[in-house]
């Protein structure tokens, strides 16, 4: 149990998990991004007709090892922000029914549906990678749309984590 004067807020995850989290996904997305209009955009005409760029496979490499690194960062992220932030809430809910208060709080209403967003896209994310490495041929193409479209909208709704942050 929590006493009565214990914050009811989250720690924050530290300047440095921060900062490497933060970049690492601006170099996923734009080695993702790179990738994508290299395999797509990008073609060169050859006698066998046009071919991705011959840069798309060492992207693929670099964005897939990043990738490794990014997660982990991430589950320390979870450890140390996700959870206590979830931890908080619940606290503060029921600090609420204790004192008898019926009335809403928004204060970081909207940092929690955007971290839950963002866990439910990632994990989403994530298992599309995977599928992407080990799944049939035939789902590829799916997989890959999932992947791509949901990379761009976790960076989205990463920027709107922060700026929901920023407000309060």
């Amino acid at each position: 149990m929590q006493s009565d004067d214990t914050p009811l807020i989250a720690h924050g995850q530290g300047r440095r998990a921060r900062h490497l989290l933060v970049w690492g996904c601006v170099v996923l997305l734009a080695s993702g991004v790179a990738w994508l209009l290299g395999h797509d955009v990008w073609l060169q005409q050859t006698p066998f007709g046009p071919q991705p760029h011959p840069m798309v496979a060492w992207l693929l490499r670099a964005h897939g090892a990043l990738a490794w690194c990014v997660t982990l960062v991430g589950g320390v992220v979870w450890q140390v922000h996700v959870r206590p932030a979830w931890r908080a809430v619940r606290r503060r809910r029921l600090h609420r029914r204790r004192a008898g208060s019926v009335r809403a709080v928004r204060h970081g209403r909207a940092r929690t549906v955007s971290g839950v967003l963002m866990v439910g896209a990632l994990a989403v994310l994530l298992g599309s990678a995977i599928g992407l490495q080990y799944a049939p041929e035939e789902a590829h193409s799916w997989l890959s749309v999932t992947h791509w479209v949901l990379g761009v909208a976790l960076a989205i709704a990463l920027l709107w984590h922060w700026i929901a942050r920023l407000r309060h």
